[in-house]
């Protein structure tokens, strides 16, 4: 009698808000009517459940609930859950490793650091790793909308259930499975503003027969490529903000290399209007009548690439009796190009009497660089082949009074890119004649050139072929080369689970899991070794292959602590550990993880919970083999500024980089096998409330951390480093050593021409970051169903980043970035989705909020304002068979926020913001009974 008081009067304090649902439960007990809830697997737990809401936050999508959303894919819709604070640069910038690519990266710690499973299990990751040094991931582009059932995400780590990689959260993709009509479906689709026209046609369908039934279904995708001329906003140069930036782009240009300051503009302007090019003279030169040609050069580049796909998906089940055989395939093919930059080729050249006398006599130093028009030399696309095959079988079914499942999952994933460009010294026996007689490359491996003058014509330009004249792909096809890249990866997966009640406690059935794992991966990515050695002009390629094993057991228990009519309510634990494996190369060796959580419910309309689960990650399988390999890309001198400009210590280097920039350097870089994993933790604090009938939220904050965080020095750095060590000062006006260890290493790493400038830095994966993110997500659900009005529902969704510490280096101190200015994660994201239902008529509106953001490029540290988009769907049902909708994505064309740091196209932080305008779909749906 007095433990019924106690609860009795716990529960007073918290029912005066939970009074609706509380009248809801007793109407339910008055009435004695009972509904048995099937036990499912949920994301997060290998112990099926009836309840939903666990100890791990899960946000739940079903295919419905994406559809309202109004985006055309899955990928655009999971991209815009608050949770995926951080920003994946794929096909929006072309000029990048992903230019194909489509990936999540939830809490800004990076695509890797989300586990993305397809129905529970791993998938292949996309061979083509995201930079010379870096790891691969998960391509949702290659997941079929059409498929999908519905989308579990785990917004915490979870590496004691999943193993490697559950860092900052898992998405759980479920494929349908229980299809038993025939569908067709149409989607037409078209931007306002042109570009980007997409069609999509989809049929599935499923039948039974006895104990056996079949699902299955093809999807066919194709889209027009969105191009960077296609946008009033930023289609030609017109539209910089900055009137020093509005000129004709610069694409055939002459040089003095021995004026002053080593840039002297040449006069090419008689020779633009034939090509049809403007002359221009570019406002930073000065007085004077030299010009380059210059074009709007933008036409070239795409903002979304053209694609072409095909997707297969299949799900057989067969029951005998109380055992289930289940398989499941899913198979993709895509085909895409995309834009990239208009292709230039550039050569240094000292004209001397004799090419191969050094001391001969010195006529002055030149260079030639032109850009070429597709219709010049086809070399602004990137070509994409990529296909992907799934398929996974699992035996499942009762083991006396337990559950066991064992399951066999295979994946692979192909892949090839290709470009065309130049072979360098085809190009330049093109320009100069025979090597070794007419020119010669005495600083090999650095460009700049010695030619004899008898080479030359008056102007000292190339006499070999006018390179400044009118040009054909025929003129160029000796030195024309197809630069591919071809990747293939492997997955598969060998496991055997066992779970159900152990024993029976007072408080109820102590429930437990455990499992056994052992996979096996192998990826390999290898460009071409002419591209890699560096042949090619103006493009680079990686190389590296290598496989791993693993092995893994793990363990959990559902603990139930107190019963939901004892004193204080239901209380459950939940207790998980895993230990995995590494065979392979790395230092990880073993891996631990554990999680410990708890849940208590004082009512049943109300749940709290706390958990804490370690994490990890092994070392991507690129980072650790890479080959040694090379890119290009730019740095500032920052040696050559403070040596020039007689910058003292403790004054600002802020302005060395429009001056004292490098220009194209290579990048030299390798993987580590050495590479210890990396290791962190989940703290996570909440609550989950049923408010009446209608409502619902949950709250949960968190933090997240990871330490030994695998991280590159890029060439920038090392080159700043490296002059940090020869001043003997830091750009903060610090005393650096250079006999230190760090110095000895930076200055190995940079390597300088005879005329003292940068030609190239080498860099390397290593063991040293760190990360911790605390925030909160907060989500709304509300829904009336059976009004006179219809049927209303209403989703919400906040993330809210508090702080994000990090430090890059040991020495480094630990500093809050969430607001710095090069930091490009939203600090808020917020979405809400408002639905209405009325007979045959259905109307959804789907609200996308980002937070504000620094602008990178600002001269002082300056935020945009928050940028918010709407989506509108309709549809209308004809009969039991024909439905027809419009959708609307972008509804009020919003354009991304426009500031004046924006100098270059696309004058809009595109990566963050999308570019595409308003978008249209019309689709109709015709179903077979």
């Amino acid at each position: 009698m007095r433990g019924s008081r106690t609860r009795s009067i716990i529960a007073a304090a918290i029912a005066a808000a939970l009074l609706p649902s509380l009248a809801m439960a007793q109407e339910t007990a008055a009435g004695g009517t009972t509904t048995s809830l099937d036990k499912v697997e949920v994301t997060g737990s290998r112990i099926k459940r009836t309840d939903v809401e666990t100890v791990d936050p899960i946000q739940l999508f079903t295919a419905e609930d994406l559809s309202k959303q109004g985006y055309a894919t899955l990928y655009d819709a999971l991209s815009n859950l608050s949770v995926n604070t951080g920003i994946f640069i794929g096909e929006e910038n072309t000029n990048n490793f992903n230019a194909n690519a489509q990936a999540l990266n939830l809490r800004g710690f990076g695509p890797g650091y989300t586990l993305v499973l397809l129905n529970g299990k791993r998938m292949p990751l996309m061979p083509k790793p995201a930079g010379n040094i870096s790891g691969n991931i998960i391509n949702l582009a290659m997941i079929p909308s059409s498929a999908v059932e519905r989308v579990e995400v785990l917004t915490g780590g979870a590496s004691a259930i999943y193993g490697s990689d559950a860092v900052a959260g898992v998405v759980n993709v479920i494929l349908k499975d229980d299809i038993d009509e025939t569908t067709f479906k149409y989607r037409y689709g078209d931007t306002v503003h042109g570009g980007g026209r997409s069609d999509n046609f989809t049929v599935s369908s499923g039948f039974s027969h006895g104990d056996t039934h079949l699902s299955y279904g093809l999807e066919w995708d194709k889209r027009e490529p969105i191009r960077g001329n296609q946008r009033e906003w930023f289609s030609d140069p017109s539209k910089s903000p900055d009137p020093d930036y509005r000129g004709a782009e610069q694409v055939m240009s002459f040089w003095d290399r021995g004026a002053p300051g080593g840039w002297g503009l040449l006069d090419l302007g008689s020779r633009c209007d034939a090509l049809g090019y403007e002359a221009v003279r570019p406002g930073w030169a000065g007085p004077g009548s030299e010009k380059y040609c210059g074009d709007n050069i933008f036409d070239t580049y795409t903002v979304r690439n053209g694609r072409e796909r095909l997707f297969g998906f299949a799900n057989l089940t067969h029951d005998f009796g109380a055992h289930r055989l289940q398989a499941n395939l899913m198979s993709s093919r895509s085909k895409a190009d995309a834009g990239l930059y208009r292709y230039s080729y550039g050569v240094d050249y000292d004209v001397l009497e004799d090419a191969n006398d050094l001391d001969s006599e010195w006529y002055g130093s030149r260079q030639v660089w032109r850009s070429f028009r597709d219709f010049e030399t086809p070399t602004s696309n990137q070509h994409f082949n990529e296909t992907s095959h799934v398929f996974s079988t699992s035996l499942s079914g009762p083991l006396g009074r337990l559950d066991y499942n064992i399951g066999y999952t295979y994946g692979t994933y192909r892949y090839t890119d290709s470009v065309v460009r130049f072979d360098d010294q085809t190009m330049m026996g093109l320009l100069f004649g025979e090597k070794g007689t007419d020119w010669a490359q005495p600083w090999a491996p650095d460009r700049w050139l010695t030619v004899s003058r008898d080479s030359l014509d008056a102007n000292l330009l190339p006499g070999g072929l006018d390179y400044f004249g009118a040009i054909t792909p025929e003129m160029l096809a000796s030195a024309a080369r197809t630069s591919v890249g071809k990747g293939r990866s492997t997955s598969q997966s060998l496991s055997a689970d066992i779970s159900g009640e152990m024993l029976q406690l007072p408080a109820g059935p102590l429930n437990f899991a455990a499992v056994l794992e052992v996979s096996h991966d192998t990826y390999s990515f290898l460009t071409d070794q002419a591209t890699v050695d560096g042949e090619i002009y103006g493009w680079s390629g990686i190389r590296g292959q290598g496989r791993r094993n693993r092995y893994a057991g793990g363990g959990e228990l559902a603990i139930p602590l107190a019963s939901a009519d004892s004193a204080i309510g239901q209380v459950d634990a939940k207790v998980a550990a895993r230990y995995d494996f590494y065979d392979d190369a790395s230092s990880v060796g073993g891996a631990s993880t554990y999680q410990v959580g708890l849940t208590w419910k004082p009512i049943d309309a109300l749940m709290f919970r706390v958990s804490r689960a370690t994490s990890f990650r092994a070392p991507d399988m690129h980072v650790m083999f890479a080959e040694r390999s090379s890119s290009y890309t730019s740095a500032t001198d920052f040696l050559t500024c403070v040596q020039t400009e007689g910058i003292k210590a403790g004054e600002s280097w802020q302005g060395c980089g429009e001056k004292y920039g490098t220009g194209s350097i290579r990048q030299y870089s390798e993987g580590d096998p050495d590479l210890r994993e990396e290791t962190g933790y989940t703290n996570s604090i909440g609550m989950v409330a049923q408010l009446g009938k209608h409502h619902s939220f949950t709250l949960d904050g968190f933090r997240i951390y990871l330490e030994d965080q695998v991280g590159v020095i890029g060439a920038y750095t090392v080159v700043q480093y490296a002059a940090e060590c020869q001043l003997g000062f830091n750009a903060a006006g610090e005393t650096v050593d250079i006999n230190s260890p760090k110095c000895r290493e930076m200055l190995s790493r940079v390597t300088r021409n005879n005329k003292d400038r940068v030609t190239s830095a080498i860099t390397s994966p290593f063991n040293t970051g760190m990360r911790q993110q605390d925030g909160f997500d907060f989500t709304w659900n509300s829904r009336y169903e059976g009004t006179p009005y219809g049927d209303f529902a209403f989703r919400f969704g906040y993330t809210h980043i508090l702080k994000t510490l990090e430090r890059y280096l040991p020495e480094d101190e630990v500093t809050d970035i969430r607001d710095a200015q090069w930091n490009n994660e939203f600090r808020t994201r917020s979405y809400g989705t408002i639905s209405w239902a009325l007979d045959r008529f259905n109307a959804n509106l789907h609200i996308n909020r980002l937070g504000s953001s620094p602008e990178r490029w600002a001269d002082t540290y300056k935020r945009m304002p928050a940028w918010t988009t709407a989506n509108l769907s309709l549809g209308w049902r004809f009969g039991d068979a024909l439905w027809a909708g419009l959708s609307v994505a972008n509804l009020l064309d919003r354009k991304p926020n426009m500031v004046d740091s924006e100098k270059w196209w696309p004058y809009a932080d595109i990566s963050k913001y999308n570019p595409a305008g308003r978008e249209y779909f019309l689709t109709l749906e015709y179903k077979l009974k």
